[in-house]
C-alpha cells in the first residue's frame, strides 16, 4: 500500500473548487493500492484531519505526519490545488527539495504555463496563433493609446498569474480600463491586456499517463455569461459542455494537434487542459491558456472527457500516481529511501 498525500486548498480564489476536486479524487483512488490522506493547505497551515476530527500539522521539514500510532511518511503527493501554490511551480519545487514524487507537471512547466503572457510567447514560438496582447506591471502607467492601437475594444484585462478566470475583466471602452487594471492587480503584480477574438470556445484534455501523448477530446464550452468566467465554470447553469465538439473534422484535428504540440514542447505531464477560441472571422483557433491542474469536480471537463473515451476514472488516477513514481522516483532519484 502506498501512502498518498492528496493536497487540496491553496491560497487563491479557487480554494473551494480545489476542495471539491480533491474530494472527487479521494473517492476514486483505488483503496487496494493507495492509502490516501487529505492534506489541506491554507497559507502556512498544512494539516490533516483524522476520522475523529483531530487536526494534525504537517512537518514541513520532511512533509510527514506525527500521528499517535506512528509517523506517516508519504510515497507520493497528488496535487489537487488550482492556482497558487499548486499550479505555479512553488509546491512542485518544495516536493523536489524534500524528495517526494508528485503528480503532474514539473517546476518550470508549471511556472511558465501559469503566467498567461509568457506562456503566450512560448506557444507563439511553436507556430500557434495567439491574440495580440500587452504586458503591464503594477506600477506601470496605463498606456491607453497603445492598448487601443494593439488590442482595441472590447479587450480582456487578465491577471497574469491567476487561474479559473479570477482577475479577468472584459473591457468595452477606455473608461472601464482603470477599474479592470485595479481588479487584476488584486491578484497579481502583472497583467496582460489581450485583444478580444469573437468566436466559439473549445478545450482539449491531454494526458501522458497512458504512454505518449493522448488528446482525450475536444469539448465546446458554451457559457451563459459574456465569457467563460469563474461563475460560468463552477455553477451548473453557467455553461454547457459539448463533448465531442460538433465542428468540422479538420478543426478538431487542428486543435488536437496544437494541444498535443503544446503538451509535448512545454514538457507537460499528468493531465492538462488546453483552451482555444475558434475565431468566427478567420476560422483560426487562437490559443487561450494551459491549465496544468484542471478541475476534477463532478461537473468538470476532464472527467467528462475520460468518460467519453470509455476510460476508467479510478484507473486514470492510478496511472497518474504511477507516472509520478516513474518520472520523479526512478528518473530523478526522488522518493523515500
Amino acid at each position: 500500500m502506498y501512502n498518498i498525500a492528496l493536497i487540496a486548498g491553496g491560497d487563491s480564489g479557487e480554494y473551494e473548487i480545489s476542495l471539491k476536486t480533491a474530494d472527487n479524487i479521494f473517492n476514486q483512488l483505488d483503496r487496494n493500492l493507495f492509502n490516501p490522506y487529505l492534506i489541506h493547505f491554507k497559507g502556512a497551515d498544512w494539516h490533516y484531519t483524522d476520522a475523529d476530527g483531530q487536526v494534525w500539522q504537517v512537518d514541513k521539514n520532511d512533509f510527514t505526519l506525527a500521528l499517535p500510532d506512528g509517523k506517516v511518511t508519504f510515497d507520493a503527493a497528488f496535487i489537487a490545488i488550482h492556482g497558487t501554490p499548486g499550479e505555479n511551480g512553488r509546491l512542485q519545487a518544495y516536493f523536489e527539495l524534500v524528495g517526494l514524487p508528485y503528480t503532474g507537471c514539473g517546476v518550470f512547466c508549471s511556472a511558465l504555463t501559469f503566467n498567461k503572457y509568457y506562456c503566450n510567447l512560448a506557444v507563439a514560438d511553436l507556430g500557434i496563433s495567439i491574440s495580440p496582447s500587452l504586458h503591464f506591471y503594477v506600477n506601470d502607467p496605463i498606456d491607453f493609446e497603445r492598448i487601443e492601437e494593439v488590442c482595441g475594444y472590447p479587450c480582456f484585462v487578465k491577471a497574469c498569474n491567476s487561474g479559473s478566470s479570477v482577475g479577468v475583466t472584459k473591457v468595452h471602452n477606455r473608461e472601464e480600463l482603470t477599474g479592470a487594471f485595479a481588479e487584476a492587480f488584486k491578484y497579481d503584480n502583472q497583467l496582460m491586456v489581450e485583444k478580444f477574438v469573437r468566436g466559439r470556445e473549445f478545450t482539449c484534455g491531454v494526458t501522458s499517463v497512458y504512454g505518449g501523448v493522448k488528446v482525450l477530446a475536444v469539448t465546446e464550452v458554451v457559457a451563459s455569461n459574456e465569457f467563460y468566467d469563474y461563475n460560468a465554470k463552477y455553477t451548473a447553469v453557467g455553461h454547457k459542455l459539448i463533448t465531442p465538439a460538433v465542428i468540422d473534422d479538420d478543426k478538431t484535428a487542428l486543435m488536437s494537434d496544437y494541444a498535443a504540440r503544446i503538451f509535448r514542447n512545454l514538457d507537460c505531464h499528468g493531465v492538462v487542459r488546453v483552451d482555444f477560441i475558434l475565431s468566427e472571422t478567420d476560422g483560426i483557433p487562437y490559443f487561450l491558456e494551459v491549465n496544468t491542474i484542471p478541475g476534477q469536480t463532478a461537473m468538470s471537463i476532464v472527467p467528462g472527457q475520460v468518460e467519453y473515451n470509455k476510460l476508467d476514472i479510478k484507473e486514470f488516477y492510478t496511472k497518474m500516481v504511477m507516472e509520478a513514481f516513474e518520472l520523479r522516483k526512478l528518473h530523478l532519484g526522488m522518493g523515500r529511501k
